[in-house]
């Protein structure tokens, strides 16, 4: 989501963005949830998982979450 941010600002970038992601799942639930994903696939073929995401996000609304995070490579500030 955030190729530019330097190594350096990962901590900080990290630090902005924590409220808004998933919950951590350990590598048993990740493998269960795959496993329950695939057989109801079988069953119905259209069916995706659909991770469940924290209720409120610090994006606004109308605000491009991707905007910073090209930096200086922003083609709207190349201009």
């Amino acid at each position: 989501m955030f190729a530019a941010v330097p190594c350096y600002n990962l901590a900080r970038m990290h630090r902005a963005v924590v409220s808004d992601m998933p919950k951590p799942r350990t590598l048993a639930g990740a493998w269960r949830e795959m496993r329950e994903t695939w057989r109801r696939q079988q069953r119905e073929p259209g069916y995706q998982f659909e991770t469940p995401l924290p209720g409120r996000g610090r994006t606004k609304i109308g605000q491009d979450p991707s905007a910073g995070s090209l930096g200086d490579l922003d083609p709207r500030r190349m201009e």
